[in-house]
């Protein structure tokens, strides 16, 4: 207890849940082999588990307005609106988005793969046609001339691949567009509202893990917002589900030929 108390906070800062982990591995290794002095009650070594935000995504009004919002008469705006879309449609972490290169995207096939930043996978993303336009539009006729193999350059020479999120581009675009700035809401708020909108269309949310590049379906649960109009669905009476016993059963309202309560309410 010393040992966690006094030296996991300045030597494993932040690594406290693997620090229990590995104290409880190592006693049920020693009892294991013959230390039957040692008891494992670990009740009170418990860390609390994190707060999580829910963060509302971008409706698909508010994309439209912050795509809109994009100066299409500038070489600036040509590419904001090409990464933007791409972010829309693919789900693609602003990292990922920033590493594709001109040979990751099959034109023919609509598709575009990366190796992904964070996990080190690969995965093929589908495009649309409104992100193929913006991305060609972009490539073709507003690229600076450069011998850059990623997509995204800056557009002052020297050219380079951009090096930094677009955290205050989506800030940018979202106060032109009139989007509320809500708090840690950002450009990675559209990877959220990329699943969020593929869930609520009825897409699997195993096939929509897979799309997102995720390991486990358990990483999907921060991403899925709360969709009201999903909701509403529940909303609803329980006039055909049939009260056969308990306190409602007979009372005003139930027709015992139905056997069900009519209205809902007090159910």
């Amino acid at each position: 207890m010393s040992f966690l108390i006094n030296e996991v906070l300045v030597s494993n800062s932040g690594s406290t849940g693997r620090t229990l982990r590995c104290v409880k591995y190592a006693t049920e290794y020693l009892r294991a082999h013959g230390n039957d002095c040692l008891h494992r009650d670990y009740t009170l070594l418990k860390l609390k588990n994190d707060h999580r935000r829910i963060i509302p995504a971008y409706s698909e009004e508010e994309i439209s307005g912050i795509a809109q919002a994009a100066d299409t008469d500038s070489t600036i705006g040509k590419r904001d609106l090409a990464i933007i879309l791409v972010a829309y449609c693919t789900g693609l972490r602003g990292i990922d988005i920033i590493g594709i290169k001109l040979s990751d995207i099959d034109w023919h096939n609509h598709k575009v793969s990366v190796v992904q930043s964070k996990t080190h996978t690969p995965i093929v993303s589908e495009l649309n046609g409104a992100t193929l336009n913006a991305l060609a539009d972009y490539i073709l006729d507003w690229r600076p001339k450069c011998d850059i193999p990623e997509v995204f350059v800056t557009v002052k020479a020297p050219y380079r691949r951009l090096s930094k999120g677009f955290g205050s581009m989506i800030d940018k675009y979202c106060e032109k567009a009139g989007v509320s700035k809500i708090a840690f809401r950002g450009f990675h708020s559209l990877r959220r509202s990329f699943e969020t909108v593929m869930v609520s269309r009825g897409v699997p949310i195993e096939t929509v893990s897979q799309m997102m590049g995720h390991k486990s379906i358990i990483e999907d649960k921060p991403y899925i917002t709360h969709d009201t109009h999903q909701i509403s669905f529940v909303a609803m009476d329980f006039s055909d589900v049939p009260i056969t016993n308990g306190f409602y059963f007979g009372h005003t309202g139930h027709t015992e030929s139905t056997g069900s309560l009519e209205g809902g309410a007090g159910a």
